[in-house]
């Protein structure tokens, strides 16, 4: 039987020191979509949040096991990823206004 982990993002990013990171790149995202009601707002968060999550689920699965220095590495990688490409308007399933 697989051990299964549950994930508490906002403590790995504290922990790994990419907190602030994660928040830049969401206002990068909330500025480059322009003006969006709350809803939409939380929902491109949430979804940023949500795809970071299986990022790292997908890396631990794939090397087995996860160190905090993992975790680190992993989601500067996904943060920097998501820097080098243009926004252009909101994600996929958010809608304006």
């Amino acid at each position: 039987m697989e051990s299964t982990i549950r994930l508490n993002l906002t403590r790995i990013l504290e922990a790994t020191g990419e907190l602030q990171h994660f928040l830049d790149l969401g206002a990068a995202r909330l500025r480059a979509a322009g003006p969006l009601s709350e809803a939409d707002s939380e929902a491109l968060i949430f979804s940023m949040a949500d795809d970071l999550e299986s990022h790292l689920r997908a890396m631990r699965a794939r090397q087995g096991s996860a160190t905090i220095r993992d975790l680190g590495t992993w989601t500067r990688a996904w943060i920097d990823e998501r820097q080098a490409v243009p926004v252009e308007g909101s994600p996929p399933g958010v809608g304006r206004g």
